[in-house]
């Protein structure tokens, strides 16, 4: 019962969208009710346009995000564990968290070119902060008691690092990959729209632009959509990756 009540607030929105856009509460020539939206769904999915937007999107998106990742962990742990690191990174991570990536694309358009490579550090350059964050809020928290015991053990770094520092930081390190899919997803959109031909942000920008209103709002709730379904893939995998920590919860 409790999972179908998850479903009350948004079938709910979809009957008050489509009931006072009927009734001409809304402007229809501004407002498409979820009926159009999701017959032009239908046939853009048909059309193969939609497949192919969410296809150029998502890559551009997981090769941003894995950088960023990759990134992010490093940096964190490092800074967590390591003195002189924290010294020389957080001073730039302060400076550099604050600015919007979006400030920077047109810097990164003229370093990295029109084509995918701006597009795809400047994901990374926005998801590598959440991630930096999270993964040192994560190896500060861990007990010292744990790194001691297992140097007097005669635990190898590698097995330190495996063992205490990756397992104790992962639920920090999750959320931070939760939060940076999310700033993907925000950053991706805006991007197509100043610097792209293709993909869901310029989906969204040249409906807008010609008039289409189902195709943009269609466009946005496949965005949202996206979201919540990945965000589920990002809980399950947490689910099948840290037991141990969903049972403490329980």
């Amino acid at each position: 019962m409790r999972k179908y009540a998850k479903l009350i607030s948004p079938i709910g929105l979809l009957v008050l969208w489509e009931s006072t856009v009927r009734l001409d509460w809304l402007d229809p020539r501004l407002v498409a009710p979820p009926s159009l939206v999701l017959a032009e769904l239908w046939r853009l999915a048909q059309s193969g346009d939609l497949i192919a937007a969410l296809t150029i999107s998502l890559s551009r998106v997981v090769a941003g995000f894995l950088i960023g990742a990759a990134i992010g962990i490093t940096v964190g742990a490092l800074m967590a564990r390591v003195r002189i690191v924290e010294v020389i990174f957080d001073p730039l991570i302060e400076l550099l968290r604050p600015v919007s990536p979006l400030a920077l694309f047109p810097l990164f358009i003229l370093w990295f070119g029109i084509g995918e490579a701006s597009k795809i550090f400047i994901i990374a350059f926005a998801c590598s902060f959440p991630i930096i964050l999270n993964t040192y809020a994560g190896v500060r928290g861990i007990d010292q008691t744990f790194f001691k015991a297992s140097q007097s053990l005669g635990a190898s770094p590698w097995e330190i690092m495996h063992t205490i520092v990756l397992r104790g930081s992962l639920p920090h390190i999750f959320t931070g990959l939760r939060l940076a899919w999310g700033i993907a997803l925000i950053v991706i959109v805006a991007a197509e729209m100043i610097g792209a031909v293709r993909g869901i942000g310029y989906m969204v920008l040249d409906s807008q632009q010609t008039f289409r209103i189902p195709r943009l709002f269609g466009s946005i709730v496949v965005i949202g959509v996206l979201g919540v379904a990945t965000d589920g893939g990002f809980r399950y995998l947490a689910r099948q990756m840290m037991p141990w920590y969903h049972e403490t919860r329980a």
